[in-house]
């Protein structure tokens, strides 16, 4: 398998590496379906909050966290637009200078969807880390499912880490030739936004590699596709799906009541 789809799987000797990779897929499921269910933010940010005992049990938990703070401008941008310029806006919380009002429902919108993105980011990231490519898509095969929507599902999920891996090379690369990223933020989004060229090529030129690769090994090709990847379907496992599906109803139902 092509090593940058295994560059954001963490091999770890945890209880959830050993899951099986659709018990694995129905918690992340479960988690991105509560996201959208659940009717405060607050249940959103406890849901992300779920994260930190199962990455603690992953090995994995502060690798889990990484890639929040690429979701912090995100945030901001959020928080700048919705607090000012939100459609449905009645209530003022706060009146600035000139006019300006920031209002409590834009906060509230905002904040909802933030923590909403903040529960699909650690579980999809967790989902990533601790399920190997090769066994997601020989289950879906198992289960009668095209091969390749494992595939697409994994590559989905790698997107951001994978970025993130290329955007890290790109700097240090600028860095040793001057490139000067200290300063103000006015100076770094300067020093920055260059870079965006060197991104976005590099990505072309990846997936083009990547798709190169999977016609090599036959990906497309319309004959019967074999494994040497086999997970067995445990006792634990259906514990932890129908437990965590059980959970979610419960959860999402506790939302609109309280």
């Amino acid at each position: 398998m092509p090593k940058i789809i295994l560059s954001s799987y963490a091999h770890r000797d945890s209880y959830f590496h050993k899951l099986h990779p659709l018990t694995k897929f129905v918690i992340t499921g479960c988690a991105i379906v509560l996201a959208f269910v659940v009717k405060s933010f607050i249940f959103n940010l406890l849901l992300a909050a779920l994260i930190i005992p199962i990455g603690y049990k992953s090995k994995i938990l502060s690798q889990v966290f990484r890639p929040v703070r690429y979701l912090f401008i995100i945030f901001v941008i959020l928080f700048g637009i919705q607090s000012f310029f939100y459609p449905f806006s009645v209530t003022p919380l706060m009146e600035l200078p000139f006019g300006i009002t920031i209002w409590l429902e834009g906060v509230l919108y905002a904040a909802n969807i933030s923590a909403r993105l903040l529960v699909m980011l650690v579980f999809g990231y967790w989902f990533v880390l601790t399920t190997h490519p090769g066994d997601l898509v020989s289950e879906f095969k198992e289960r009668g499912l095209p091969h390749w929507m494992g595939y697409i599902i994994i590559t989905t999920l790698q997107l951001i880490p994978r970025i993130q891996s290329q955007m890290s090379v790109i700097i240090e690369a600028q860095k040793s030739r001057g490139l000067d990223t200290r300063g103000s933020l006015v100076n770094r989004l300067k020093a920055y936004t260059p870079l965006l060229g060197p991104l976005f090529i590099g990505s072309v030129q990846q997936a083009v590699e990547r798709s190169m690769a999977l016609e090599a090994r036959a990906f497309s090709a319309k004959c019967p596709k074999t494994s040497f990847r086999d997970r067995r379907f445990k006792t634990k496992d259906s514990w932890w799906t129908i437990g965590f599906i059980v959970f979610s109803v419960l959860y999402g139902v506790l939302s609109w009541l309280l």
